[in-house]
């Protein structure tokens, strides 16, 4: 039986298949420079696929060959929906690194301010439920990637998070905890992310969300 947040995230997922529906599969690649990184065979692949069947690989190989995938453009919002949805789907060699792309991609093209309305609330009910399932994860759940990302979400958000730790509307505070993930545009070295991983700040960073805040 799935929880009341993975329901939540299904829901949401199903949503963004519907508002993103009017927009037809492209019938070309554009804008990727690197043809080392994303080949013909890639492309072909892209296209002629089903959208559900198309897997987070290919979309990272796109990013690392434009930098970053144009989904303002209408060309590329008919993969809006799929690649949303593998944020959300366990893949040990790539899944978390496919994340961080993902947000961050999101926050280049500045969605909010280029999409429609009905875009804008998808996706962000899509995040909504993202973070919620994210954050109320057992601990042990959690893997060391994740923890260092859930970290920087943390470590960038205490001042505010402070200011409202009596305000239960877990809403906000996932929003508030999305929008810093999505602005920030340097990651710790990996130095840093060692140094973090030994002393514990990464799993007392994570604790203080989790049991504090969310």
């Amino acid at each position: 039986m799935q929880d009341t947040n993975t329901t939540a995230l299904h829901t949401t997922i199903e949503h963004l298949y519907q508002v993103f529906s009017s927009y037809p599969a492209p019938q070309r690649v554009i804008d990727y420079p690197c043809v080392s990184c994303f080949s013909t065979t890639d492309e072909h692949y892209l296209l002629n696929i089903p959208l559900q069947k198309l897997n987070d690989h290919i979309f990272g190989a796109l990013i690392e060959s434009c930098n970053i995938i144009p989904f303002g453009n209408d060309i590329y919002k008919y993969f809006v929906p799929r690649v949303l949805e593998l944020t959300t789907i366990e893949n040990p060699d790539f899944s978390f690194s496919f994340v961080e792309y993902v947000h961050r991609e999101f926050a280049k093209f500045d969605y909010q301010n280029t999409f429609s309305a009905k875009e804008i609330s998808a996706i962000d009910n899509f995040f909504d439920a993202w973070l919620q399932q994210e954050f109320n994860k057992p601990m042990d759940q959690y893997d060391e990637a994740e923890l260092f990302y859930a970290a920087q979400a943390g470590y960038n958000t205490i001042p505010f998070l402070k200011e409202i730790r009596h305000d239960n509307n877990n809403k906000i505070i996932v929003k508030h905890l999305m929008n810093y993930i999505l602005i920030q545009e340097k990651y710790k070295s990996k130095t840093e992310f060692t140094k973090w991983s030994n002393t514990g700040t990464l799993k007392q960073l994570i604790r203080w969300i989790h049991h504090e805040h969310i």
